[in-house]
Order: structure tokens, then C-alpha cells, then sequence
């Protein structure tokens, strides 16, 4: 076992190294001239707006307004690490094919009355962020503060169909599960529920995993001194079609690690969720599979288990992995959705 170790810690000091020096380049996300969106992903009715956050990064913006002459309610939609919004809620094609409307969760919610809108978060997508650097913020807390900030101009970015009016509920996918998490804790008067969908609520199960569990004691030191590094390794989709549209996505970022800085800031804010679940009081649905391998089935167990809402809902997907939306089966997911809807919102 100590000789192990020791290999172990020589790799990750040879792995550090090799960081230091053989970085990626970034030359500036997202690409200039390469950010519009087709009328095929949009639909006959959707549409987008970039705004400058606080930080002056232009972020791109999504909506989906129902046609029904009075909205049920407005889902936003929050995507998860290293993809988009696009590529998260839309209906695949097959590899290296924008993703459309047709056929998609997006249009069977508009169709029953709700509109649905969301962002690319800051250097991720369409958005811009810190230096231009792909897949990387400074502070989960910036992250926040633009999903709070978009909520705030929604109404007139996207007009009467996301009035302020209109019960406002997070459509939360993996690390925006985590996002939705914390403006819960923050000011869960925002929303009338929550749905999410493999959320980022813990990582102690795969912080352990593989290379990661020498990495982690020495995150803080990384940190420091490389946050830009990409160190942390993912997991891949069970689903090899799916694994290739991602990896063809161009929007998607499949460098297949996460930054430093990333990993330390998910480290703590999931660690910060778990000590706070007795906080939440907010009516929610947390759909996960006991085989996800990206983020801890776990904690949405420990989730409905330590929660204080009346009104809370755990529902396994035997058979999925982390992408709900789009693996084999989602069409039940998405009938419990609906219903979900139904029983928090009455018709």
C-alpha cells in the first residue's frame, strides 16, 4: 500500500508538471461570429438575447414562450458543467447536428403551457467569461449572481410570457442542480418549486475515485498556484451515442478535465449544500439514478431524507446514468415531471 501511495504521489507531481507546462491555449470563448443559434434549435417561436452581467461579460440567453394566451408558469432552465443550454435541453439528432426544438422536452412544456428560458453560464456555451478562458469562472458565487440577475431582467428580455408574475420554477440539470440548490438556501421565495435532475449536491463519492483522491488534499495548493489547470478527470456517459454527440458538440466543452479552480469551487459548494438541506422548504422533485457515476446518487437521497419541505419527491431512474433527459427512458421522466407540475401548479 505504501509503495502505491507513493507512485501515486509521484504521478500527481509528474501529472502537476506536466500541467504547468503543457497547458491547452486559450484564444477567446466563445468565438466571434460563431454564436448564432439556427431556427431549427429555436423553434417558430423562441428566441435569444445577450446583457452584460455585472463583471461586463456578455451572457447569452435563451427563451421559449408557450403559446397559450396565459403561461401556467416559467421553467428556467439551468444546464450543468461544460455544456449548454442548447445541448442540455434540446433533441439530439445524431452526431455533429445542432440540436433542435422538435421533439424535446422544451416543446412538450410549451405545449402544456409553460414557457421555458435560460442562460449559458459565464464561459460556457455562447456566454463570454474571465480572459476569455473556456470553462472557467473565478467564483461560483459570480455564477449565482447571474442566475439571480437574469431573473431580475427576464420579464423584459423575454417579455409578457416570463412576467414576474408567473410562478418561476428552476429546471435544474447536474451542477445547475447545485446552482438551483444555493439560490434556494439564498431566497427560495424566488420560486414556487423546484425540479432537478441529477443535481451536483454532493461529490464525496467521486472525489475518492481513481487519481481524484490524491488530488483533492493538495486542491487547495493547485488552487493557488494553477486554477486554470485542467487536473480533474470526468467520468463518461454509459451511453456511447450520447458520449459521441457530446464529444462532437461544438459548444460543448470535452477537453475531458475540469479546471482547478472549478473543481475547488464545486468541491465547497457542495459541502456547503449538505450541512444546509434542513433549510430548504421549498416543494421539489429530484429525479437521479443509482448509476450515475458524475455526481453522487447520494445526495438526493440525503436530500429528500433531511429536507423540511411537505412536499418533497425522490425519483430513481433504473437503467439512466447522469443525462436524464435524453437516455433511454426519459419519456417516463418526463410524464413524472408533468405531473409533478400538476400537483405543485394545478391547472
Amino acid at each position: 500500500m505504501q509503495v502505491a501511495a507513493s507512485l501515486a504521489a509521484a504521478g500527481v507531481v509528474g501529472l502537476v508538471a506536466h500541467a504547468a507546462f503543457a497547458q491547452p491555449r486559450d484564444d477567446g470563448w466563445p468565438p466571434r461570429g460563431k454564436i448564432e443559434v439556427s431556427r431549427e434549435t429555436l423553434g417558430p417561436d423562441g428566441f435569444t438575447k445577450q446583457w452584460k452581467n455585472a463583471m461586463g461579460y456578455d451572457i447569452f440567453s435563451y427563451f421559449w414562450p408557450t403559446t397559450h394566451a396565459e403561461p401556467k408558469g416559467v421553467l428556467y432552465l439551468m444546464h450543468g458543467h461544460n455544456v449548454n443550454i442548447v445541448f442540455e435541453f434540446l433533441r439530439g439528432r445524431g452526431v455533429g447536428v445542432d440540436r433542435v426544438y422538435e421533439g424535446s422536452w422544451i416543446q412538450a412544456l410549451n405545449k402544456i403551457g409553460y414557457s421555458c428560458c435560460g442562460i449559458d453560464v459565464q464561459s460556457m456555451g455562447r456566454s463570454a467569461g474571465f480572459g476569455g478562458l473556456r470553462s472557467y469562472f473565478e467564483s461560483f458565487e459570480d455564477v449565482i449572481a447571474d442566475d439571480f440577475a437574469f431573473i431580475e431582467k427576464m420579464a423584459d428580455l423575454g417579455g409578457d410570457k416570463f412576467s414576474k408574475g408567473l410562478p418561476l420554477f428552476p429546471f435544474a440539470v447536474s451542477m445547475g442542480g447545485a446552482r438551483a440548490t444555493m439560490m434556494i438556501l439564498r431566497n427560495e421565495s424566488v420560486f414556487k418549486a423546484a425540479l432537478l435532475y441529477a443535481p451536483m449536491l454532493s461529490l464525496e463519492r467521486i472525489s475518492k475515485q481513481g487519481l481524484n483522491r490524491f488530488l483533492r488534499p493538495l486542491i487547495a495548493i493547485f488552487n493557488l498556484v494553477g486554477p486554470t489547470w485542467r487536473l480533474a478527470g470526468e467520468a463518461k456517459s454509459k451511453f456511447p451515442n450520447l458520449q459521441e454527440e457530446f464529444d462532437n458538440d461544438f459548444f460543448s466543452d470535452h477537453s475531458g478535465a475540469t479546471r482547478v479552480r472549478l473543481a475547488s469551487e464545486y468541491l465547497k459548494v457542495t459541502e456547503h449544500i449538505m450541512v444546509n438541506l434542513k433549510r430548504i422548504t421549498l416543494p421539489f422533485a429530484a429525479f437521479h439514478s443509482e448509476g450515475d457515476t458524475m455526481v453522487d446518487p447520494e445526495g438526493s437521497r440525503r436530500l429528500v431524507a433531511e429536507a423540511s419541505s411537505e412536499i418533497k419527491v425522490h425519483e430513481d431512474c433504473p437503467g439512466s446514468w447522469h443525462v436524464l433527459i435524453h437516455e433511454p427512458g426519459n419519456e417516463k421522466t418526463l410524464e413524472k415531471t408533468i405531473a409533478f407540475l400538476n400537483r405543485v401548479n394545478p391547472p
